[in-house]
């Protein structure tokens, strides 16, 4: 069996209890294969009779997650009213692009998005830029340009050297006195119940980082932690943590 046949089995026996599985999508980011294709997504969520964001959250995490997440982030920033510009890595459906530019109403909102599937409904939405995505960098984006970057459920999955990689990335393009918001899965997210539940089920597909490396790292790139904010994942939790640039 495959490294990715692996990660979506585990993945499905986490999910099974919930009546849903992981299949195979439509990226050319090897580490995102299996999540979420558009077109069965969209499908399930109309068959359902719900928004794509509300099937989602049932998903993968329970109702409610997402508008929580982006609510934290507007509270621990202080962030509201008009930016000038957004940066989001892996957007995917869009569901938290959506709520963020409702929010701030940037004059521009960046996308990196491998899954080209995903892309004709994020184009939809007012004001995106759609950069060219290698799974990597944000390479398209100037230096200290943007007000706010940030990502969702991306960094659980994808290997530590990338995480790292675009944690730096996201410490370039953000302005001073800008924003940087993501999700990880560290020390802090990891109690008796979830570890029990991860071993169980042999749910492979989730990495974790160090909380006290990370904040050390990054406060040597010149972002101070505002607040953070825990986020439900299937089987677990994430922890949001929420930066300014000095």
């Amino acid at each position: 069996m495959s490294v990715l046949s692996s990660a979506r089995e585990g993945a499905n026996r986490v999910l099974r209890p919930l009546g849903v599985q992981v299949v195979r999508g439509h990226s050319d980011d090897p580490a995102i294969q299996p999540f979420l294709p558009a077109r069965q997504t969209l499908a399930a969520a109309r068959r359902a009779g719900t928004s794509v964001e509300d099937y989602i959250d049932r998903y993968s995490a329970a109702p409610g997650a997402t508008a929580g997440t982006v609510d934290a982030i507007l509270r621990e920033a202080d962030l509201g009213g008009h930016v000038e510009r957004v940066c989001e890595i892996g957007p995917g459906s869009g569901r938290y692009a959506a709520r963020v530019i409702a929010a701030t109403h940037p004059d521009t909102y960046e996308i990196y998005e491998t899954a080209g599937d995903w892309l004709p409904r994020l184009r939809a939405l007012p004001n995106v830029l759609v950069r060219p995505a290698d799974g990597r960098t944000l390479s398209a984006t100037a230096s200290g340009s943007v007000d706010l970057v940030h990502a969702h459920k991306v960094f659980v999955y994808v290997p530590l050297v990338v995480t790292i990689g675009y944690l730096d990335e996201m410490a370039r393009v953000v302005r001073p006195g800008g924003i940087v918001a993501f999700d990880v899965v560290n020390e802090n997210c990891l109690d008796d119940a979830m570890t029990k539940n991860w071993v169980s089920s042999g749910a492979t597909l989730y990495g974790m980082i160090s909380r006290s490396w990370l904040l050390e790292r990054l406060a040597q790139r010149g972002l101070t932690l505002l607040g953070s904010h825990f986020v439900p994942l299937s089987g677990g939790r994430t922890e949001l943590l929420v930066f300014r640039r000095i």
